[in-house]
């Protein structure tokens, strides 16, 4: 009995890890071999994280290592972990001590790439597709309450607890307005999903601004983030 329970119990556990591969919704590339990429070192560096498949299936295949570049290039466009993380916040750069900063950056958008087009479309990964007008459009569109992420990459482990804010200007004669930044990272060497999460809106008079998130936490991954994933193709 006990055996057979393991066994179902092991299916389930499949099935649940097949059910939640990524997949783009709308795909619109099937007739063509497409992968994944980022270009952290600029469009003639493009790293390879996965393929997508005729489905439209994410197949994420992070590289162990990056590719060789040049000492220069490498040093014109990795950054300190405390700007990578960090610079939402407004005392960001004394957020984490110098022993504890590391070469980072962020990957920046999910890019599709053919074999014709070394840029066909992109990715944009989040949690409700009502959340796209304010990811286009932060300063005109209003945002709900929902999750985004982000993919970057650290050179060593890190984890981080803690809060930090951000000032923003009334624009107006009102007193300027704080945004809160939770954050709980466990970050692995090498490439980490992080979700931006919003807990809270503060409306605006949408004459003067738009509303704006005032309270996001922010989060590490583990592994590949169950969301939406929306295509968009050029």
């Amino acid at each position: 009995m006990k055996t057979s329970f393991l066994i179902i119990s092991f299916l389930f556990a499949t099935i649940g890890f097949a059910q939640s591969q990524p997949k783009l919704e709308d795909y619109a590339l099937a007739n063509s071999d497409v992968n994944v990429v980022v270009f952290p070192f600029g469009m003639d560096n493009p790293v390879k994280i996965g393929t997508v498949s005729k489905s439209g299936h994410i197949n994420f295949e992070f590289p162990t290592e990056l590719p060789k570049i040049s000492k220069e290039t490498q040093e014109n466009f990795m950054n300190d972990l405390a700007y990578t993380l960090f610079d939402v916040c407004d005392d960001g750069k004394d957020m984490i001590s110098d022993k504890d900063n590391r070469p980072s950056f962020e990957a920046g958008m999910l890019s599709l790439a053919t074999t014709d087009h070394p840029y066909a479309g992109v990715i944009t990964a989040i949690s409700d597709e009502a959340l796209m007008p304010w990811i286009t459009d932060p300063g005109y569109e209003e945002p709900v309450l929902g999750s985004y992420f982000e993919l970057i990459y650290v050179t060593s482990i890190f984890h981080y607890e803690g809060e930090c804010v951000q000032t923003r200007s009334s624009m107006s004669d009102d007193p300027d307005m704080e945004i809160t930044y939770s954050f709980n990272l466990n970050l692995k060497t090498g490439f980490n999903f992080i979700e931006y999460k919003i807990e809270n809106i503060h409306e605006t008079d949408p004459e003067m601004m738009a509303s704006f998130p005032d309270v996001i936490s922010v989060t590490s991954v583990e592994g590949i983030p169950n969301c939406k994933w929306i295509g968009k193709y050029f």
